[in-house]
């Protein structure tokens, strides 16, 4: 038993869970049909209804409203009858979303600052925060990285911070799980020699973080025409970028694994060894993928808004939770041939998309920047007014007038007629209070 396992089996001997039967769940239920998903997701639907109805304020207002007991809730088709919910509706009834019984559930509190920078806490139990983490070391293994056991280098961001160092609980945290970890808010080309260094003498074989991060390693090797193999590299939190996914694979030898997580939600989606389609973590959550106004899913193919609702949090239910993230629906089952339904892809968040004063709507993370990867360190996109966009970017060496005519084209022909578009060229561009980089920004009131 190595460190990591002997830490979640404490922690299940204190609050009642037990990680090894969960990771034989998920591994063994990533290669059931249909029909068996469906009917173990209604059965843990028909607990928590049951649950919200009985325990917890704001949705037995809802349920009354309309008209629904528990025992009506018959198909998983019922859900549609609750109305989405997003980080605004809980802050506003934050009291109302605790279950009466909450803290026997061992809640722990979590935040995040989402798309607006504006923190948002919530309560997930720890049941379904271990059950979370059994799916994430399923993904490992599809990369054949074993969590706790192997050495992996972790970029990651600010959010494990506290006044410019780790915590003791985060010190800690890295050491069970025999984490290295690479600090991304200063990756100076120095910093990044000494962490290489690093990751060659601890003989490192495995890394997990933020796209932008991975790749801005990825890019300063490149740069020295130094490559390194590694077994596995994965990536979360972001949008990755075809040019990313590029240079990260060719400098480290690998493919990326590239996973889509909600903490909030508790949803989860995640690349297979193909590293194609992302497989939809059927056992912490029920995903749906809606139009923009919610009211119908959309086609096989066609993008829309994710709409979770979590599956084992009791403490503090979210019922068709919209956390603002976008994908587009599943087109057939992955070739790896596991039975969990799929995303084709993850497309950013709601935030990205520009509502333009013409009437269009943008999605900026579509337009094709990775053209001039070779030409641009790094661009931001910033939707400023309604007919106001600011691009602005960090040039290379060999960046020219004719790329600039290039892209303002683009932008405009993308935009249309009454937009202004403005190109700045500056040195930095600025990260999340989390170290994520938004390559994509609205600060128009959606």
């Amino acid at each position: 038993m190595n460190r990591s396992e002997l830490t979640f089996f404490l922690l299940g001997k204190k609050y009642g869970f037990d990680l090894k039967k969960m990771l034989k769940f998920v591994n063994d239920n990533q290669y059931w049909n249909e029909e068996r998903i469906y009917n173990y997701q209604l059965a843990q639907l028909k607990k928590l209804i049951n649950h919200i109805y009985t325990s917890v304020p704001y949705y037995h207002k809802v349920m009354e409203d309309i008209g629904m007991q528990p025992e009506d809730f018959k198909d998983i088709k019922d859900l549609k009858a609750f109305p989405v919910i997003n980080k605004q509706t809980i802050r506003d009834n934050f009291d109302l979303f605790l279950a009466e019984d909450y803290k026997q559930y061992h809640p722990m509190q979590r935040s995040t600052g989402g798309t607006t920078g504006i923190p948002f806490k919530y309560f997930i139990d720890t049941y379904s925060w271990c059950l979370n983490w059994a799916t994430k070391m399923r993904t490992f293994s599809w990369g054949n990285y074993t969590f706790g056991k192997d050495k992996i280098a972790v970029l990651k961001g600010g959010s494990m911070y506290r006044k410019g160092k780790y915590s003791p609980k985060t010190y800690l945290w890295n050491y069970l799980n025999n984490y290295y970890t690479i600090p991304i808010m200063n990756l100076t080309n120095e910093m990044m020699d000494i962490h290489f260094k690093q990751v060659k003498h601890k003989k490192i074989r495995y890394m997990r973080g933020y796209p932008s991060s991975i790749y801005t390693f990825a890019n300063y090797l490149k740069s020295r025409l130094i490559t390194y193999p590694m077994k596995s590299i994965f990536t979360t939190a972001e949008m990755l970028y075809p040019y990313q996914r590029k240079v990260i694979e060719d400098v480290f030898e690998t493919g990326i694994i590239d996973a889509y997580g909600c903490g909030d939600g508790m949803a989860g989606a995640n690349q297979c060894e193909l590293r194609n389609k992302y497989h939809i973590n059927i056992e912490t959550s029920y995903m749906e993928i809606l139009s923009l106004d919610y009211k119908n899913e959309v086609k096989p193919g066609d993008e829309g808004i994710i709409v979770v609702t979590s599956l084992h949090d009791y403490a503090m239910p979210f019922i068709r939770y919209a956390p603002g993230d976008m994908a587009i629906q599943g087109k057939g089952p992955c070739p790896c041939g596991r039975g969990l339904p799929v995303l084709e892809k993850i497309i950013g968040r709601s935030s990205d998309l520009f509502k333009l004063a013409n009437g269009r709507i943008l999605n900026g993370l579509s337009i094709p920047f990775e053209e001039w990867a070779d030409k641009i360190e790094k661009f931001q996109l910033i939707q400023e007014e309604p007919d106001l966009i600011i691009l602005k970017l960090i040039p290379k060496d060999n960046y020219t007038e004719k790329d600039e005519s290039q892209i303002m084209d683009l932008l405009e022909y993308n935009a249309g007629e009454g937009i202004r578009i403005q190109i700045e060229k500056v040195k930095n561009l600025e990260f999340t209070s989390a170290g994520k980089f938004k390559y994509v920004i609205s600060k128009v009131p959606q």
